[in-house]
C-alpha cells in the first residue's frame, strides 16, 4: 500500500512540476507581452502628443488663413465697388462728350478744331 502511495505521490509530483513549468512559461510569455504592450503604449502616447501638437498648429494656421481670406474678401469687395463707380463715371463722361452741347462748347473754346 505504501508503494502504491509512493508511486501515486511521484506521479502527482511529476504532474505538478509539469504544470508549474507550463504556468511559469505562460507567466514569462505574459510578462514579455506586458513589456511589449508597455512599449506600444509609450509610442502611441508620443504619437498622440505629436498629433495634438500638429493639430494645434493646423488650427492656428486655419484661423490665420480665415482671417487673411476675410481681409482679402473685404478688399476685393471695395475694389469691385470702386470699379463699378469708375465705370459709371466713365459712362457719364462719354455721354457728356458725345452731347452736341459739348461739341459746340469745344468749337467755341478751340477755334481751330
Amino acid at each position: 500500500a505504501e508503494e502504491v502511495a509512493a508511486k501515486s505521490y511521484e506521479a502527482l509530483m511529476s504532474a505538478k512540476k509539469k504544470e508549474e513549468a507550463a504556468l511559469s512559461k505562460s507567466i514569462e510569455e505574459k510578462m514579455t507581452r506586458v513589456g511589449e504592450l508597455g512599449v506600444e503604449i509609450a509610442e502611441m502616447k508620443n504619437d498622440l502628443s505629436d498629433t495634438a501638437d500638429s493639430l494645434a498648429d493646423d488650427k492656428a494656421f486655419l484661423a490665420d488663413l480665415k482671417k487673411n481670406c476675410d481681409s482679402k474678401a473685404g478688399v476685393h469687395e471695395e475694389e469691385q465697388k470702386m470699379r463699378a463707380e469708375e465705370i459709371v463715371a466713365l459712362a457719364d463722361t462719354i455721354k457728356v462728350l458725345n452731347d452736341d452741347d459739348a461739341l459746340d462748347l469745344f468749337k467755341t473754346t478751340l477755334p481751330g478744331a
